[in-house]
């Protein structure tokens, strides 16, 4: 059956491009004049909700491709002070959240998405909730570092053009920001808002500007825009855990997963974003523009985390009386290490993104457009703790049934009394991590349009990216005299507060000082050649240095016209593109680091083609095939090792991992119904080769722990192939035929299923199989409303020694109001995340929900915001 599939999809997309190019070939016998799509289409002026859908429905129907549109409901007003959360609006688009906020996507169940800024890579970091310590490093910044008032529309494209850069395996999100020659006047205008959120209890600001103009004769225009966001928010988990394999002996023994981790830890954070975005635009003839333009993101992420830990032991028979359901261990007793500790994470990292393009459109049917830009992106992410841990095993009883999180029960322990702790081995210990991101483009696009109606466009692209990760950590073992003072109790009350459950909610904690932290460590360990970068101890198995150089070129051809009175626009190419990259990082052998290099290379063919066909003036049909690849994540490619002595976890790279090629196909179809309403639906199919999922593995390295403990391994890998068949349909609808004021009323709905399987028969990773969005809207006159209402069932996470490891189902809703006070004010108020325990991320092993390995719970956050626009 998955033969006839593949074999499906590969005749579905041969059709697609075979349509295309006889279309293509056609189209001088019937050339047609169709107004073609405006290329800034922010020029039209668009005020609220109905005006936005409206001019996102005008550009997805003369889209060359694929494509669904967001557009901001007035100057810097896009429906969400978060990107990836307006995103989550848009049919097949799921979300990723890291303390409460979204931060990546993935589209028709594809995480591996091209983020683009004005179709140009935006480099940077993005912080994970439970890293251990090495953050996500992908090839752009999360959605979560740029505010989105910078943006004037959100494009999800489904299907690729030739002429589009590769690196999408599911599809592009480009970040589309307004340009000053767009604007047909002069404008002014400034956001004032006020953020509480209800678990820290803060009432924070976030102001945003934008101002625009032209002179000379509406030749020159400038633009520039800001935003300051600021938020302290609380995450509160059971973090850390996973079911490992144990050997049991006696009656009903045999080899059964067990818990290997009960950690129970709260998140305080601290984020500070701002934005910045400006463009010069110069038209020098009518014909010839030149555009000059710059965005800086900075994003301040600092942590207070405390925690309380009871590890298992990992032998044989390591839990007694235990409760076996569905194959693993969910309850009973173990001899286990208690450790607590306290921790201060400082983490800013900031973006730039420089860009200059040149744009020639002649009379005579030549275009050529010359476009560069240098990114970048830098951290500089330091880490303070203090680790105690009991002065022996502790008795505990535990129970994973029936609680949202394990129950723990450690009798006579006192976790609150010093005398039940040491200080643990290496328990101060300070880490920092400098990395950088740095990417140089240049590219050249030409086109030429026929006297016959059909365009053909050709263009060239290299890409220069390189990456460097220094990370440093020195440790000690403290005396107790000596860490006294940075004793801290925890109490019952400020603890886990919103989640129920037995378990130590007052313990000892500590907390820590950079000072304290910091001199002591390297006092210990001292960096014997800090070389202007640390005085701690470097930390050899984390560093790597890592060059890629992509050429890529391709052949397109477009055009339009009519096949059997039904007419058509198509498109079909194909883009060629040559990937070199070498990396240098260290082997470590006991105590002797060696250095390496490694070095792959790789060539990908991706054909693509689009065909629409106008049924009517309001039906669309379209058909496309292409093949798409997906250049693994750097910190992926990285083969440096991190060795995390807390939480006994070894991470690393593999650099000879192989790019992910999806072969695709798409039948859809558009029905506008009105200016801002439309019924839209897909079917859709991806093959996928080379598909990279973390594999997790246990053992021994006494090279990077002289302890010999059992250490949990986790790298990507080429894993499998996979197939993922699915449908979406959408609905956008206001009731224009109802009577006033009830056709204020309107409804987005949208539905997505996407059914994947690899070749083991596991579901693909990070694919949930049903999400949906509810959207009810009113507009009428000065006032508006939204409630929004997202969901996603479960999804695979990773796996653990061959078995899946599941994200939870979740959902959010939000809510927000809008009032016109003057023609230059308005009041918005907003409410996010209104049921935190529908929307809390768990983890859990194997199918069974029981065997939990985390969950984070996020807090209700409440806006106030006041706007003036001239």
């Amino acid at each position: 059956m998955a033969h006839r599939a593949a074999r499906g999809a590969y005749l579905l997309a041969k059709l697609a491009g075979g349509a295309s190019l006889a279309a293509l070939v056609m189209a001088p016998a019937y050339a047609q004049d169709a107004a073609a799509a405006p290329d800034d289409a922010d020029a039209i002026v668009v005020t609220g909700i109905r005006a936005s859908l409206e001019q996102a429905a005008d550009i997805k129907r003369e889209a060359p491709q694929v494509m669904d549109v967001i557009t901001a409901e007035d100057v810097g007003k896009l429906p969400d002070a978060n990107v990836a959360e307006a995103l989550q609006r848009v049919t097949g688009v799921q979300i990723t959240r890291v303390f409460g906020e979204g931060q990546s996507v993935s589209v028709r169940g594809l995480q591996q998405v091209r983020v683009e800024v004005d179709g140009r890579t935006l480099l940077g970091w993005s912080a994970r909730l439970s890293p251990p310590e090495n953050d996500q490093l992908g090839r752009s910044s999360g959605l979560d570092s740029v505010p989105s008032s910078l943006f004037g529309r959100l494009e999800v494209r489904k299907s690729p053009l030739a002429s589009q850069a590769e690196g999408g395996l599911g599809g592009t999100v480009n970040l589309v920001t307004p340009k000053p020659l767009s604007f047909k006047e002069p404008t002014i205008s400034v956001r004032a808002q006020g953020v509480y959120s209800e678990n820290s209890d803060k009432f924070e600001p976030a102001i945003t500007g934008f101002a625009t103009t032209k002179f000379a004769d509406g030749r020159i225009g400038i633009m520039l825009a800001g935003e300051y966001q600021k938020r302290t928010s609380v995450t509160q988990t059971f973090e850390r855990n996973n079911f490992l394999n144990r050997t049991y002996t006696g009656t009903d023994g045999g080899v059964i997963p067990t818990p290997t981790l009960l950690q129970y830890e709260q998140f305080t954070v601290d984020r500070s974003r701002l934005g910045l975005n400006g463009a010069i635009q110069f038209e020098v003839t009518p014909e010839f523009t030149i555009t000059a333009d710059a965005l800086y993101s900075k994003l301040k992420t600092g942590r207070r985390q405390d925690f309380f830990a009871f590890r298992l032991p990992t032998g044989s028979n390591p839990v007694t009386n235990r409760v076996v359901e569905d194959g693993m261990v969910v309850a009973g007793n173990a001899n286990g290490t208690v450790t607590t500790a306290g921790q201060i994470r400082n983490e800013p990292t900031e973006s730039f993104l420089y860009g200059l393009n040149g744009k020639y459109e002649g009379d005579n049917g030549l275009t050529i457009e010359a476009d560069g830009y240098y990114s970048k992106g830098t951290i500089d992410q330091t880490i303070q703790i203090i680790t105690l841990q009991g002065t022996a095993l502790v008795p505990g009883a535990f129970d994973f049934r029936d609680n949202t999180i394990p129950s723990l029960d450690l009798g006579s322990f006192d976790p609150t009394d010093y005398d039940s702790y040491n200080p643990a081995n290496n328990g101060v210990r300070s880490n920092r991590l400098i990395g950088l991101l740095e990417e140089w483009t240049g590219k050249l696009d030409v086109s030429y349009e026929t006297g016959g109606g059909v365009t053909i466009a050709a263009g060239v692209r290299y890409t220069d990216l390189h990456a460097r990760s220094n990370a440093f950590r020195s440790q000690v073992t403290p005396t107790r005299a000596e860490i006294e003072p940075y004793l801290k109790r925890i109490d019952a009350g400020d603890f886990l507060s919103d989640i129920p459950g037995t378990f130590p909610r007052s313990f000892l904690s500590t907390a820590p000082t950079f000072d304290y932290v910091f001199n002591r460590a390297q006092a210990a360990e001292p960096n014997p050649d800090p070389n202007g970068k640390s005085t701690l101890l470097p930390n050899l198995q984390r560093d790597y240095d890592f060059s890629e150089k992509t050429l890529a070129g391709y052949l397109m051809v477009s055009g339009e016209g009519e096949i059997a009175g039904i007419p058509y626009k198509a498109n079909a190419g194909v883009r060629i593109a040559s990937t070199r990259l070498s990396v240098d990082s260290y082997v470590n052998v006991g105590t002797v680091s060696t250095l390496r290099n490694d070095k792959n290379r790789y060539t990908n063919v991706l054909p693509s083609a689009n065909i629409a066909f106008n049924v009517s003036d309001d039906f669309l049909i379209r058909v496309s095939g292409s093949q798409t690849m997906q250049r693994a994540s750097i910190a992926d490619l990285a083969p440096s090792t991190f060795f995390n002595a807390t939480n006994l976890s070894v991470t690393g790279g593999n650099v000879n991992l192989e790019p992910p090629i999806s072969t695709q196909a798409d039948v859809s179809f558009e029905y506008y119904t009105g200016k801002s309403s439309l019924i839209s639906g897909a079917v859709f199919y991806k093959d996928v080769k080379n598909f990279i999922a973390s594999f997790v593995t246990t053992g021994v390295d006494l090279n990077l722990d002289d302890h010999g403990r059992e250490l949990t391994f986790s790298r990507p890998e080429n894993l499998a192939s996979a197939k993922i068949k699915g449908f979406e349909i959408g609905i956008q609808q206001f009731m224009d035929f109802l009577p006033s004021p009830l056709d204020g009323f309107g409804v987005i709905a949208n539905y997505t299923y996407s059914d994947s399987e690899d070749n083991a028969g596991f579901p693909l990773v990070a694919v949930s199989k049903n999400s949906y969005n509810l959207v009810g809207l009113y507009e009428k006159g000065p006032f508006s409303a939204r409630l929004a209402y997202n969901y996603r069932d479960e999804a695979v996470f990773e796996f653990s020694e061959g078995r899946p490891s599941f994200v939870g189902s979740r959902s959010q809703l939000d809510a927000q109001v809008g009032l016109d006070i003057t023609e230059n004010f308005a009041l918005s108020l907003q409410a996010q995340n209104l049921m935190p325990k529908k929307s809390a991320t768990s983890e859990y092993s194997n199918f069974n929900t029981t065997a939990l390995n985390s969950y984070a719970l996020s807090e209700r956050r409440f806006s106030v915001g006041l706007r003036a626009k001239f």
